[in-house]
């Protein structure tokens, strides 16, 4: 969403659509948590991509 607010929902072969949890992910630097790893994996996957 933007720099301190990432809204995830994680790929579950078994679960699509509503069965997959959506979550909503507040950076909190001061604190080790979720937003960092979300942060590298989009980056990671961003840096890869080709135009379409």
């Amino acid at each position: 969403m933007d720099g301190a607010t990432c809204v995830v929902q994680p790929y579950l072969p078994q679960a699509r659509g509503i069965d997959s949890p959506t979550i909503v992910i507040n950076d909190n630097t001061a604190a080790d948590g979720l937003f960092p790893v979300f942060d590298r994996v989009f980056t990671s996957i961003w840096e890869r991509s080709l135009p379409v």
